[in-house]
């Protein structure tokens, strides 16, 4: 399947009014965009878009992160800082929820890393 991020026609305007629609699966919605759909096969591409695109993200959190974990170790420092994780877990609970809570263990866990990685 096209992703429709990569495509060099995916360069289509944001709808002007909220809840406008589109006319076809050109590009990924923005965060907070109202959107509405025309059919089935068009939302599923506005979904596999945003996945592609929060893939893309979680991978570059993940490189920051062991970096920071990097640094911190360097200065002597632990490699995971508690209170920051529980900071981050707050903010997504705030947003989503219980929900938010398993999905900012997820993605702390899988930006963390084993013990003994830079």
């Amino acid at each position: 399947m096209d992703n429709l991020v990569d495509r060099p026609d995916a360069a289509i305007p944001a709808p002007t009014a909220p809840g406008a629609a589109f006319t076809g699966a050109a590009r990924a919605p923005i965060a907070g965009e109202a959107l509405t759909i025309n059919n089935i096969a068009e939302g599923r591409q506005y979904i596999d878009d945003i996945d592609a695109q929060l893939r893309e993200l979680l991978a570059t959190r993940r490189d920051l992160s062991r970096q920071i974990q990097g640094l911190r170790s360097a200065e002597g420092g632990p490699r995971i800082e508690h209170a920051r994780e529980n900071e981050i877990i707050a903010i997504w609970a705030d947003e989503l929820g219980p929900r938010g809570v398993e999905i900012a263990m997820a993605v702390l866990t899988l930006c963390r890393g084993a013990a003994g990685q830079p």
